[in-house]
């Protein structure tokens, strides 16, 4: 194959899900799932309250085992049996945000930004400390970096959660209802983060109910509904003529909630 052919080739997923089921005892909380994310793309998985959507996100992470299927996460494959090798292969190179924010307490700013990467070997703590700065800054909280999360907004708070999981370099961000744990005068200055890292061309998988932020922000939709995807669209046709019944259903009522 000639050099011109193989630039022309598409980049392989970043993200490969094939046939992903997940238990809790006998409740069936993911059935089927495939999904594949290109480097660059930004996917929105959305669904009414246990779809199965958090579950995915933490199965994609490791954080959660699953049942029978499998994952490819930025050239690891995982089975059902992962290793822990395996698993910190995945995390070294995937960035998670929760609902909570999980900072630590009784560290700076600066300091829950560093951690990881240090103990790691990732960088040096020069280097860290010179990363997690320039991070702060674009997160806008350069002059928070002394303080300490009690003494942080939820946003703020937030906002320094993203910085963190950038700080280990991530070649897919996961975020988990970002804004679900915030008021709502502090949503928009998270989303507006998220907004200009996908503006950099982040690749993420983000689950909301923000649909403004999806429709603003998605390459691509992902419906889900008791553990299924239902329907995967671009956010024009989602919106605009989604074809699951349960799909025009969840809109329905968002418009009247």
């Amino acid at each position: 194959m000639s050099d011109r052919a193989a630039k022309s080739l598409p980049a392989p997923p970043i993200l490969r899900i094939a046939r992903l089921n997940k238990w809790y005892g006998a409740y069936h909380a993911l059935r089927d799932v495939d999904l594949a994310v290109a480097p660059g793309e930004r996917v929105v998985v959305c669904g009414r309250s246990g779809s199965g959507k958090s579950t995915l996100i933490r199965c994609i992470n490791g954080i959660e085992a699953f049942d029978l299927g499998e994952l490819e996460v930025c050239g690891t494959t995982l089975g059902p049996q992962a290793s822990r090798a395996e698993l910190t292969a995945v995390r070294r190179r995937v960035g998670m945000v929760f609902q909570q924010f999980n900072l630590f307490p009784h560290l700076t700013v600066l300091q829950n930004c560093t951690l990881a990467p240090v103990s790691t070997g990732l960088l040096k703590p020069v280097e860290a400390d010179a990363l997690a700065a320039e991070l702060l800054a674009r997160v806008r909280l350069a002059d928070q970096a002394r303080k300490y999360p009690a003494e942080l907004s939820g946003g703020q708070q937030q906002r320094v959660a993203i910085a963190r999981a950038l700080c280990m370099k991530p070649q897919l961000m996961l975020f988990d209802e970002p804004t679900s744990a915030l008021d709502p005068e502090m949503v928009k200055e998270v989303l507006d983060t998220i907004v200009a890292l996908a503006g950099d061309g982040v690749t993420m998988v983000c689950v909301t109910h923000e649909m403004g932020f999806a429709r603003q922000v998605a390459d691509r939709v992902v419906f889900m509904d008791e553990g299924q995807v239902l329907e995967i669209a671009s956010p024009r046709e989602f919106f605009d003529e989604p074809r699951h019944e349960r799909a025009r259903s969840f809109l329905a009522d968002l418009l009247h909630a």
